[in-house]
């Protein structure tokens, strides 16, 4: 019976070990591939086309805009803001299974998980697959991926997102 209670002992040490060290993988930060540079393309006075790396910090697109202008955004893609998590520039709830990501706030804490959002000075907004936006405050449009800005490195995709000034 001892030798029993050994073993038992010993196996249940061994597969605690073995979770602890599985769960602890799940949180190491990994260097994932390079963040792709934004490409921005300037088709004519009032239109752009920027591609948009779901890892990559708020990324610039040059477009100084005024408070008060009104922007129509339209973006295709697929991105995500975890390995396991496919979406377009809507978004969607937070998970597999929609229960949140722990301890991760988003960059727009009202609008989905993974949406595409915008920022313009201090204001952040969603934008999502398709809208026009009014510009609150003066200065250069920024965009990216609805996520905690210390968890990018583990996003994956691309949105090529069309700007129109109007």
């Amino acid at each position: 019976m001892n030798s029993l209670n050994h073993r038992l002992g010993i196996c249940g040490t061994a597969f605690t070990l073995a979770l602890f060290l599985c769960l602890a993988g799940c949180y190491i930060d990994e260097p994932g591939l390079p963040v792709q540079p934004a490409t921005i393309t300037k088709v004519d006075s009032s239109n752009y086309q920027i591609t948009v790396d779901a890892r990559a910090p708020w990324v610039p697109t040059g477009i100084e805009v005024k408070a008060g202008q009104k922007i129509r955004f339209s973006a295709a893609g697929v991105w995500g803001e975890s390995p396991e998590m496919n979406r377009s520039a809507d978004g969607g709830q937070a998970g597999i299974f929609g229960s949140g990501y722990w301890g991760v706030e988003r960059r727009v804490p009202d609008a989905p998980w993974g949406a595409l959002v915008g920022r313009v000075g201090t204001v952040r907004f969603l934008i999502g697959s398709s809208a026009i936006i009014t510009m609150p405050q003066d200065g250069e449009l920024m965009l990216g991926i609805n996520d905690g800005d210390a968890n990018l490195y583990d996003n994956h995709g691309f949105q090529t997102v069309q700007i129109q000034l109007l």
